[in-house]
């Protein structure tokens, strides 16, 4: 069962999700898609506290929400849900992955592919 603060957080979301579909010029495709990236991660971190997994929640969804924005722009896809559910899931691991680097110095696995980082 999940905690309250992961409920709460949702309910926040669904209502900025509301809120925002009365704003025009919105692509509710990629606000929703980048919104259920975001609740994945959200959902998928217990060992965080509940304000780190907020942060981490706006930071995906706004996050995912221009990724899809620019997907769409390039030609690289025709519709935003799908790359907005996948840039915020993508921008969330790789910011969080990049934080604990900075505090605990040891890189990141995916990080080991740029010659100078990983294994020696």
């Amino acid at each position: 069962m999940a905690d309250i603060s992961s409920g709460s957080i949702a309910a926040a979301g669904l209502v900025g999700v509301s809120a925002a579909s009365l704003v025009p010029g919105i692509d509710l495709e990629a606000l929703i898609g980048a919104f259920a990236g975001a609740l994945f991660f959200m959902v998928m971190s217990k060992d965080l506290s509940w304000k780190a997994r907020a942060g981490n929640f706006l930071l995906s969804w706004v996050g995912g929400y221009f990724f899809a924005a620019e997907s769409v722009a390039r030609e690289w896809s025709t519709t935003s849900a799908l790359p907005a559910m996948l840039g915020g899931l993508f921008i969330v691991a790789v910011c969080v992955s990049i934080l604990e680097f900075v505090q605990t110095g040891k890189a990141p696995a995916w990080l080991s592919i740029i010659p100078g980082f990983g294994k020696k």
